[in-house]
């Protein structure tokens, strides 16, 4: 494990990103969207570009073998089970969870009308804005950190710094996350991160994970979803998925092996 580098990608990652994200905070006194005012959008996506671009940064400035990180990106042929399995979770979960809610309090099913038209869309508005983290992540961060460390605890060091990556969002008006339920956020964050930990470990592929991050995102505007009295739900689905996948799965989770 190069130390080094690790600590050169955190430093550009969240001084890239805290410092137009805060700056953003501060200057964004209302509630109007991010995209209705070019220089809030400007900073919002230079701190959301920034694990996109970490990686580039981190190797350019250490050990320039730019070859096969390239090659992990744009790495798409793979199984195609793993493009299916990525539609039944992102999807599955949910339903899962609505289904849950609804045993333990109140059917919801008449109340949902999910815009699975949309789905197509929004995904690839979300690539830019979302799915492209991972090159960071998962791409770049979880294989330096199981070069020395266990792949289960790596998968879960990187999803709790994605956590705390997004922490300024929470203070940005106008934004989903704005005073909103930050407990929440942080477990279907870690959820997730080590769903998409155990789907790189299995592709060796950051374009997957690409396409998964930008489809949750997607997912999450289409309106299937537990009310929010629910919520932790469907948040404690992804953890539960998340670990049973790393934990059941982990002999075929080498990274760093051929």
């Amino acid at each position: 494990m190069n130390r080094r580098k690790i600590l050169l990608f955190l430093v550009i990652t969240f001084s890239v990103s805290w410092t137009s994200w805060w700056v953003l905070s501060v200057i964004k006194q209302d509630a109007s969207q991010i995209f209705s005012n070019p220089l809030y959008f400007a900073l919002f996506f230079i701190g959301g570009i920034a694990p996109t671009i970490a990686p580039y940064m981190t190797i350019k400035l250490t050990d320039r073998h730019f070859k096969s990180f390239n090659q992990s990106v744009l790495r798409w042929r793979i199984n195609v089970k793993f493009y299916l399995l990525t539609i039944i979770m992102i999807i599955g979960v949910p339903y899962l969870a609505i289904s849950i809610y609804g045993y333990l309090y109140e059917p919801i099913w008449s109340d949902l009308s999910p815009q699975f038209i949309a789905l197509l869309p929004l995904t690839i508005i979300m690539i830019p804005l979302g799915g492209l983290e991972e090159l960071g992540w998962r791409g770049f961060l979880l294989p330096e950190l199981t070069k020395k460390i266990n792949f289960q605890i790596a998968g879960f060091i990187v999803g709790v710094i994605w956590v705390f990556w997004h922490l300024p969002m929470f203070f940005i008006q106008g934004l989903g996350h704005y005073q909103s339920d930050f407990l929440q956020f942080a477990i279907q964050t870690v959820g997730l991160g080590l769903v998409l930990a155990w789907l790189f470990g299995r592709t060796k592929s950051i374009f997957i994970c690409v396409l998964f991050h930008a489809f949750f995102n997607a997912s999450s505007s289409i309106d299937l979803a537990c009310p929010d009295d629910g919520k932790y739900i469907t948040v404690l689905v992804w953890l539960i998925l998340g670990l049973s996948l790393i934990i059941l799965d982990r002999k075929k989770l080498n990274i760093n092996g051929g």
